[in-house]
């Protein structure tokens, strides 16, 4: 339904919407992320946020923003915002989403991710055919979101991961 080589044909938005094992992503990166968020599950709605091991998922890390959930989605605090991130967007760690600085596209497309996210409490995707990134050529932006608890319980954290693929539009 939404393979890579439609998605880029396209040119068009998908998302957010409900992924699961065998999603056909843009990018192996968050292929390997859903895996590794699926493995460490298990048979709960969702995995704690102790159940992660920075150690196996390494080769993530420039990718990852890790998110605390405030108000029940009303707004997201930064927590740990990965290298390629911050390469992009600036150094945004420790503020609220709401407060970053970072152009109001990509403010209003990680709202409506991470919401959305929230709300199903399911791994997210979503799909931008360009960035909101001031400066940049035409990339692929793709997007997880992964619902995580500090509790076992109550979804109050998340784990996202961006990644931006340049490539040349066909004429």
């Amino acid at each position: 339904m939404h393979r890579v080589e439609t998605r880029r044909a396209g040119n068009k938005a998908i998302g957010p919407l409900e992924v699961t094992e065998g999603f056909e992503f843009c990018s192996p990166v968050l292929k390997q992320a859903l895996s590794y968020w699926l493995e460490i599950k298990r048979d709960a709605p969702f995995p704690q946020r102790a159940d992660l091991v920075p150690e196996k998922f390494v080769s993530l890390w420039p990718y990852v923003l890790m998110i605390d959930v405030i108000d029940g989605g009303a707004d997201y605090f930064l927590r740990l915002f990965g290298q390629n991130l911050v390469n992009a967007y600036g150094e945004q760690t420790g503020r609220r989403s709401s407060e970053a600085n970072v152009p109001e596209l990509v403010r209003q497309r990680s709202k409506l991710l991470f919401d959305f996210c929230v709300t199903h409490a399911t791994p997210t995707y979503a799909y931008w055919p360009e960035s909101g990134a001031k400066g940049r050529t035409f990339v692929d932006v793709e997007a997880l979101c992964l619902p995580l608890s500090s509790d076992g319980r109550s979804l109050d954290r998340l784990m996202s991961l961006n990644v931006n693929s340049r490539r040349d539009i066909k004429k």
